[in-house]
């Protein structure tokens, strides 16, 4: 049963209220609904869908996936720039997380990740956003220990055979980097066949912090799309489409390089249909490629008077699954097999400091790596009684990896020479069986107060980067080489919560525990066991970890029109095998909020903070730029419903407030670790329209 979230933060704030961050709310009120569904369901705090029409004049730099997802309490960001923010939840990132664009993985083609999955998610060309925090179901793919993260289209609701039409545009400006944004969504069609056709523009200079120093965050970016649709009849639906995402002349203070461009290319496929028989309910078919090109480097677009240094890479993703629905004894299952292979290949080069580019091979970073996983799964969601519910499932993956290329010598030495000398092994065939599952439960002790809990167990194999990265350097600390024999991660992780609605009040609450064997550890070289290298080289290792931390939100309708929200996260990493604390954990952070709404407009405010955070890892990895300080930022917004169009205005970080987010990134060029600063105040305008 879903239900909208009424009393949160206007739509279009830079800071959505706690009910952007929270994920339950079991009864209406009397306000007008805003941009987020919550569900009633075993996952509680752990599950948000997010409607992006609705977050209006919010983005505050960057305008893509990851800094959209950032404003979500429970998600946090890691910054390199403007652009290209990567998301963490419950202290996970990168491939623990499993982000589906439409349907489609797309691994970005940076082997630093300038360009994370979510940098090709243009928030204004989906309808909804889907986070589940943790692991919550075994259909969306190998992996996902830390959560899944969906940025969904759907059907255009065109019911009657005479054609219509549909439009949505928008535009927006905030003061802080002279951010310009401007969107297309138009749609014709009837209820048999539909066409619907997406653009949106993004462009920001660099924006300056509390203190107005420039922040190199300069970015381009623009999103097409064309989605056909033809539903020959009421049971069967085929949708295809093709995507185009380019981003231009992208700047990174937290790199050492930028970004001239990187595109990426997306085709979909997929056909439904269902039966309604006895036992056969229905079955699915989803296909997608996606290529991306990527070239960074350290002197188009900054002065240079160092070495030149250039990487050209590309990565190509091809998958898809196939699903039936049945139904056993009255209990509805879905069983699937689903495919998803990965090819990246980079190669770095450099120059002399006069050269006019850098043309000399120097290191084949992803040598021609390919990796295949395929899986078997299944997923029961029984309903015991009225007020018990249960989902179970499992799946069983086939993983294999190589790098075709780690022979081929490319600058001093081949890839295989840097594997044997800081492992002792090189590159090999590599085949992995993985098994996982979940078990979640969830009880209704009063018709207002809800219990639920799950364990699961989830597997995720080392990427590209992990396995294969081949870095090369003169300095030793400045080369970065992956571990051809590492294990996969293994998660076994438990939660549990309780979600009370009593009226006007509402409060969810969940605590989690996710013990890990394997884990997948970026380290730096002493001679650890598996290690050769001893002189601080960037390599991974396996290690045993765990990550455990809690998710509270609450919501008080004061009055009719009048509501209060709050929510905090807290995620503890350790790793277990070097008694020490993980790196890049984010401290507590949370937002607490007051909004007005009535009729055609509303306003509030939102304080956003987080706590110093003093757990960094300071013997092992050294991947924490330090201890960080704690912040408090204050947000204003104000909308105006003037039909068809909606007008919202803010004033984002009002007090000018210089702070740097914990999570930090790191250096393909060198090992330094790079802290960047948050934007100071800016004022924000979007209109959008519907028609």
């Amino acid at each position: 049963m879903s239900i909208f979230i009424q009393n949160s933060l206007l739509a279009g704030v830079a800071s959505l209220s706690v009910c952007l961050s929270s994920s339950v709310v079991f009864a209406q009120t009397n306000l007008p609904e805003v941009g987020v569904e919550a569900i009633w369901s075993p996952y509680s705090t752990l599950y948000q869908n997010i409607f992006p029409d609705t977050h209006s004049a919010s983005r505050m730099a960057g305008g893509d996936g990851g800094d959209y997802l950032k404003s979500v309490v429970g998600v946090s960001g890691s910054r390199m720039g403007g652009h290209g923010i990567d998301p963490v939840i419950h202290g996970q990132q990168q491939t623990q997380l499993n982000v589906i664009n439409d349907g489609a993985y797309i691994h970005g083609g940076c082997p630093n990740r300038m360009d994370p999955p979510t940098a090709y998610a243009t928030p204004d060309s989906y309808d909804s956003v889907v986070i589940e925090k943790g692991y919550q179901s075994v259909v969306h793919g190998s992996g996902g220990s830390g959560g899944t993260v969906k940025f969904e289209r759907k059907l255009l609701p065109f019911e009657r055979s005479e054609f219509e039409y549909s439009a949505k545009v928008g535009g927006g400006f905030q003061s802080n980097g002279h951010v310009q944004e401007a969107s297309v969504d138009v749609g014709a069609g009837n209820k048999i066949i539909q066409l619907r056709g997406l653009w949106s523009h993004f462009s920001m200079d660099d924006y300056e912090d509390g203190q107005g120093q420039k922040v190199r965050s300069a970015a381009t970016s623009e999103n097409y799309a064309l989605l056909p649709v033809w539903k020959p009849n009421d049971n069967t639906t085929i949708k295809a489409g093709v995507e185009l995402t380019r981003m231009d002349d992208v700047l990174y203070a937290g790199a050492g390089m930028d970004s001239p461009f990187s595109n990426g290319l997306t085709h979909r496929f997929s056909f439904e249909h269902f039966i309604h028989g006895d036992f056969f309910k229905g079955f699915s078919f989803h296909a997608y490629r996606s290529d991306v090109d990527h070239l960074m480097d350290n002197y188009s677009l900054r002065d240079n008077t160092g070495m030149k240094m250039k990487t050209e890479s590309e990565s190509a993703t091809f998958g898809g699954v196939m699903s039936g629905n049945i139904e056993v004894s009255g209990v509805p299952l879905i069983v699937g097999l689903d495919l998803q292979n990965n090819d990246k290949d980079a190669k770095r080069f450099s120059g002399m400091a006069m050269a006019r580019d850098a043309t000399t091979p120097q290191s084949y970073m992803w040598p021609d790596v390919r990796i295949r996983q395929t899986g078997l799964f299944v997923e029961a969601d029984p309903e015991l009684l009225d007020d018990v519910r249960l989902k179970v499932g499992g799946r069983y993956d086939v993983v294999t990896a190589d790098a075709a290329g780690a022979e081929r010598s490319f600058g001093a030495v081949s890839s295989n020479t840097l594997y044997l000398n800081h492992y002792g092994v090189m590159a090999q065939d590599k085949t992995e069986y993985n098994l996982g599952g979940l078990f979640r439960f969830e009880y209704d002790l009063t018709s207002n107060l809800m219990m639920f809990t799950g364990v699961s167990r989830s597997v995720r194999t080392a990427d590209a980067t992990e396995r294969y990265m081949a870095a090369n350097s003169g300095v030793a600390s400045s080369r970065w080489v992956g571990n051809p024999d590492l294990a996969p991660e293994k998660h076994h992780q438990f939660d549990v919560g309780v979600s009370l609605n009593g009226g006007a009040w509402t409060t969810t609450v969940s605590g989690y525990y996710d013990r890990v064997s394997d884990y997948i550890f970026r380290d730096l070289a002493r001679g650890q066991s598996g290690v050769v290298a001893t002189s601080g080289e960037t390599i991974y290792r396996n290690i045993d970890a765990s990550l455990m931390g809690f998710d509270y939100q609450t919501s008080y309708q004061l009055t009719p029109h009048w509501a209060l929200g709050g929510a905090v996260a807290y995620t503890y990493g350790q790793n277990r095998t070097d008694d020490d604390a993980l790196s890049q954990i984010p401290p507590l952070e949370g937002r607490v909020s007051v909004d007005y709404i009535r009729d055609m407009w509303s306003f509030g405010t939102a304080l956003n903070f987080a706590m110093k955070q003093n757990r960094t890892d300071n013997d092992t990895a050294l991947r924490d730029v330090g201890k960080t300080s704690g912040y408090g930022t204050l947000d204003l917004y104000a909308k105006a419903d003037l039909k068809p169009f909606d007008v919202s205005l803010g004033v984002y970080n009002l007090f000018d407030k210089t702070y740097a987010a914990h999570l930090n990134r790191g250096n393909a060029v060198d090992p330094t670790e790079i802290q960047v600063n948050e934007p100071g105040r800016s004022i924000g305008l979007r209109i959008s329209g519907r028609f």
